[in-house]
């Protein structure tokens, strides 16, 4: 039992690593980041109903997760093809392209939630 719950912890140790380390150390996480908090916070004024608030979250916590899946990517084709490929590069752009996909998402949503907030208020 305690080799399990020894595991289970060691499981968000690790996760909880990663999740400084690229904060640290990404300038694409870091900023993210702090695009994220700027719109939770600034959300807080806007009186958002609950739904809302799912959606601001969710788009939130995607770009951030699919940045951190951007950079891994990134960094395991650098090592496995430290060289320049085509092959390489389509992988790093295919990432990059999700993290765009999910951006884009992301800034419509807010723009009609926020933005529909802000109009209300006018």
């Amino acid at each position: 039992m305690q080799s399990f719950l020894k595991k289970f912890i060691n499981k968000f140790r690790y996760a909880f690593a990663g999740l400084f380390d690229g904060i640290r150390h990404d300038h694409s996480i870091a900023l993210q980041c702090l695009i994220g908090l700027f719109v939770f916070i600034a959300c807080f004024f806007l009186h958002l109903t609950v739904w809302e608030w799912l959606v601001i979250i969710l788009m939130i916590a995607l770009v951030i997760a699919f940045e951190f899946i951007n950079s891994a990517v990134e960094t395991i084709t650098d090592k496995i093809s430290p060289e320049y490929s085509l092959e390489a590069k389509k992988i790093k752009d295919y990432a990059a392209a999700a993290v765009l996909v999910i951006s884009i998402a992301a800034a419509i949503s807010g723009i009609i939630i926020i933005g529909g907030k802000i109009y209300g208020m006018l």
